[in-house]
């Protein structure tokens, strides 16, 4: 049996932060929002809707442009 880290269990878990909720929301795939935010792969959009990672400004203007919710909203 493969043994897991903390971080595989952690992306396993759907995520809860407001983040990944106004993804869900707004009905955009993880695979289109890492590519049109600009990140460099689907793993620092998981490490930033699970709170592993926090976003700076930049990043959380973008996501509220792409999931058509205001900033503040977006803001933890």
């Amino acid at each position: 049996m493969k043994n897991l880290y903390w971080k595989d269990d952690v992306y396993r878990m759907p995520p809860t932060t407001k983040l990944a909720k106004a993804r869900i929301k707004a009905k955009v795939a993880q695979n289109t929002a890492w590519y049109k935010l600009g990140l460099s792969g689907l793993a620092d959009l998981k490490r930033l809707e699970h709170g592993l990672d926090n976003p700076d400004k930049e990043i959380l203007m973008k996501m509220a442009e792409l999931y058509g919710e205001r900033y503040e909203n977006l803001v933890e």
